[in-house]
């Protein structure tokens, strides 16, 4: 099972690092990642109509990653300005309201997620910060074909969420991925003990969730099923910045999943291609030949 294809729907927008901007978004990081995993990875966002989301468009086209990306008239195109601390661990500034906040349910992306061979849809917390994608993102799961999965990154950026979002996505993941520091926050919300395998029982039970993906920076990170569990320790590298090493994460672990890999397998290989994106400076870096090989 090689085909998988998936529809991601999110952010897509400019990291201002330090050193320069670099093509980023959530969702367009999944898509990058996803299809050096082998997936049709389909990416639906929106920019404005300026230089920034031309620029964009033009990028996001010689990465040869197929895309459904709407032009927004009322927004500019997204910019995040990214500080690194001395680890290279980032904080942002996400400039709102900006084009992937207004994504649009046209006709067009109705017909690619009703498809009948789309295998899941992914999206995560940061998109539904406004209400308009909330809705929106309600209305395609209600739409979507049956078969699709839905695969969820909790990503708590400042005050960009709130209980509706965060319900949002626990209630509807079959694939659900949060780190350290985002799980207490989770687990207080659901007033449950904050430890991933208890977050997996309570999920599993009341919800659908079939797959829990729990990374801890250093201390490796933890995959959860209802019949087996790994955990994989982080590789020793020197990051230079850990921008979009968590979105590489869930795209490589995900597609694995999705062709029926064994967890260890998963959580090996997700595990080093992240580390390889902390070494280098943006979220989308070129892949070596032999890691590609490795998927």
């Amino acid at each position: 099972m090689n085909d998988i294809k998936i529809v991601a729907i999110g952010e897509f927008l400019w990291d201002c690092l330090p050193n320069g901007k670099k093509i980023g978004g959530a969702a367009a990081n999944f898509c990058y990642h996803a299809k050096s995993a082998g997936a049709n990875a389909i990416l639906v966002s929106a920019i404005g109509d300026d230089d920034n989301g031309r620029e964009l468009r033009e990028q996001i086209e010689k990465l040869q990653i197929p895309q459904q990306i709407q032009i927004s008239a009322n927004y500019p195109t997204g910019t995040v300005l990214v500080k690194l601390d001395s680890a290279g661990k980032p904080t942002y500034d996400i400039v709102n309201p900006v084009a992937w906040d207004d994504i649009q349910l046209t006709n067009q992306l109705l017909e690619l997620i009703q498809q009948d061979d789309l295998d899941a849809i992914y999206f995560g917390s940061l998109i539904q910060r406004n209400i308009h994608n909330h809705e929106l993102l309600q209305k395609i799961i209600n739409h979507r074909s049956q078969k699709s999965k839905i695969i969820v990154d909790i990503n708590l950026r400042q005050n960009h969420y709130n209980h509706a979002t965060l319900l949002l996505c626990i209630e509807h993941a079959n694939i659900l991925k949060l780190n350290d520091e985002e799980l207490p926050i989770v687990a207080d919300l659901l007033k449950i003990k904050a430890d991933p395998q208890a977050l997996f029982n309570y999920l599993n039970q009341h919800y659908q969730l079939e797959l829990l993906i729990y990374t801890c920076g250093s201390e490796g990170s933890h995959l959860i099923t209802q019949n087996e569990q790994n955990h994989c320790p982080a590789e020793k590298i020197t990051p230079i910045d850990t921008v979009g090493a968590g979105d590489s994460f869930m795209a490589i672990s995900s597609v694995l999943y999705l062709k029926g890999k064994q967890l260890q397998e998963i959580n090996s290989k997700a595990n080093h291609i992240a580390a390889y994106v902390c070494t280098q400076s943006g979220p989308m870096p070129i892949l070596p030949q032999a890691y590609i090989a490795e998927l």
